[in-house]
């Protein structure tokens, strides 16, 4: 493949980049792309590690093959096996006809498994065992399968902590782990930034059919100054927000969720005159407050109850009250 190749593959992904950390990171997916070893992706949630394992899979020789997306987290135990292997009709209650797995669907292509940190021990020895012999069995048969396939895999999680805590086999993470490449965190290349922002407006404007003919200062100064501890998922969710909170095609201030509203004044002069009609009770700023930021964490985790859970420290079921 060509330079003029490979730079319309980046365009058609949106991976130019003026960052050197997120160069570096192309350059190495660009390099192992033609090689069939398994490939970890590590990154924060939210970074852009399915594109990069798109961007891998259109460099390689598999490109007019399957690419075979499974997000593990998206799963139960039971449920992620059957995804993945397939079942024969019968194999289960409610099983009225046999169903393809998504390894046999990767046939000759590349599988890519998201959020391959999340999986429980018991998966990770049956995983281990196809990507070893490339040999799948449906749920209810006897029949073994061989299947040709690129391992793709990515995680937001800290497997070394995780093998140590014996919650990871070491085997498996050495066999997914051939080659490891991080994507960076989105403040890890604050080149990139203002382009993104113009790239989502833009996709937001057309997607909602609204024009942006203004925004205030007040606003580029937050967007080019704000961390993204979600990353580009956070970005681009933020980015329609505005756009369809905007007012006759300004973005104002009041178009940011309320977490992120940050004022550089000092505490003395945080309430001024202008702002007294704006105060609310102590009761219902709570309550919109705790809205916003669990918004914000759903936004961050891509929806996923459970990792929201986790990361604000209460059970699954309090989320769910909430």
């Amino acid at each position: 493949m060509n330079v003029k190749q490979k730079e319309e593959i980046q365009k058609e992904f949106f991976l130019q980049t003026k960052s050197p950390a997120f160069q570096k990171s192309l350059d190495y997916c660009a390099q192992v792309a033609s090689a069939n070893s398994n490939v970890l992706l590590i990154g924060e949630s939210g970074s852009g590690k399915e594109v990069a394992a798109k961007y891998i899979h259109a460099l390689s020789s598999r490109a007019e093959k399957p690419l075979v997306s499974v997000n593990c987290n998206a799963f139960t135990e039971t449920l992620l096996e059957a995804e993945l292997f397939g079942y024969e009709q019968g194999a289960f209650t409610g099983a009225s006809k046999s169903h393809t797995g998504k390894f046999e669907l990767a046939d000759q292509g590349t599988f890519f498994l998201d959020e391959i940190g999340d999986l429980n021990v018991t998966t990770q020895i049956k995983l281990l065992r196809t990507i070893e012999t490339k040999m799948v069995e449906r749920i209810g048969s006897n029949k073994k399968r061989h299947i040709e396939f690129r391992l793709i895999s990515a995680t937001n999680r800290d497997l070394s902590k995780a093998i140590i805590d014996g919650l990871y086999r070491e085997d498996f993470f050495y066999r997914i782990s051939t080659i490891v490449i991080k994507i960076p965190a989105l403040r890890e290349r604050k080149e990139d930034l203002k382009d993104m922002i113009m790239y989502f407006l833009d996709e937001m404007q057309r997607v909602n059919r609204i024009e942006i003919t203004h925004i205030e200062p007040v606003v580029w100064d937050f967007l080019m100054n704000y961390e993204y501890p979600g990353n580009i998922r956070e970005l681009k969710n933020l980015a329609e927000r505005m756009v369809v909170l905007s007012k006759d095609g300004i973005i104002t201030e009041s178009a940011l969720p309320v977490m992120k509203k940050k004022r550089k004044k000092p505490i003395h002069d945080v309430v001024d005159r202008d702002s007294v009609d704006d105060i609310v009770s102590w009761k219902e700023f709570k309550e919109r407050t705790e809205k916003e930021y669990l918004q914000h964490v759903l936004h961050v985790v891509n929806g996923h109850g459970a990792e929201a859970a986790r990361r604000l420290g209460i059970s699954s079921r309090q989320i769910f009250n909430k």
